[in-house]
């Protein structure tokens, strides 16, 4: 399995034979796809993605060439804020698997999740994160997230995922183009490792 990082939560994750694309945008260039995983309305819904792709923006169990997908709804504020007069929007969180990795996105996602959230969304190999001054989620809710999941890898996504690294005390991470995992076996055991990647 083969993830590239294409700007704020565009990804594209590419396994030996289905191709999964993560809220597309226009910075990418042209994408090709199998499956395209939209958090929402505005997350690349009207960007064409070669290979016709079919399209999930909707809560639900799916499954698409053998690949099962899981898309659950959450929210860009926490309900705190929404109390307090800021406006939130829903954005949906997917976890699905490619050649036996379990990876989950967590969208635009604003608030710390609930344990029937963590238990729905069960295990996870690779977490894909927005946090940050970018993002409606700070360190500290991250922080929350990542030991609540437990995952084995952990890739920052959003404006800036070096200072994200930084906040979360992982700053020492060589930035690579792309993550290659080529079997379940080569996933790390017993440390969370944190991946950097190169905007491409």
């Amino acid at each position: 399995m083969e993830v590239t990082w294409h700007g704020d939560t565009c990804f594209t994750v590419k396994g030996r034979e289905k191709q999964v694309v993560i809220n597309p945008n226009k910075e990418a260039g042209n994408l090709k796809g199998n499956v395209v995983l939209l958090s929402s309305e505005e997350e690349g819904g009207n960007i064409e993605v070669e290979g016709n792709p079919r399209k999930f923006d909707w809560p639900g169990e799916y499954e698409v060439g053998g690949i099962p997908i899981m898309a659950f709804l959450a929210w860009t504020k926490s309900k705190s804020k929404e109390d307090a007069g800021e406006k939130g929007d829903t954005t949906l969180i997917f976890r699905f698997e490619v050649d036996g990795v379990k990876v989950c996105h967590l969208g635009d996602v604003g608030h710390v999740l609930t344990s029937d959230m963590v238990n729905e969304i069960g295990d996870v190999d690779v977490l894909m994160i927005k946090a940050g001054k970018d993002s409606n989620l700070d360190t500290k809710k991250a922080t929350e997230i990542i030991e609540a999941i437990e995952p084995r890898i952990v890739v920052p996504m959003g404006l800036n995922p070096e200072a994200v690294l930084k906040d979360l005390g992982a700053d020492k991470i060589e930035k690579q183009e792309k993550f290659v995992i080529k079997a379940v076996a080569d996933l790390p055991e017993s440390q969370m490792q944190y991946v950097l990647l190169a905007k491409v």
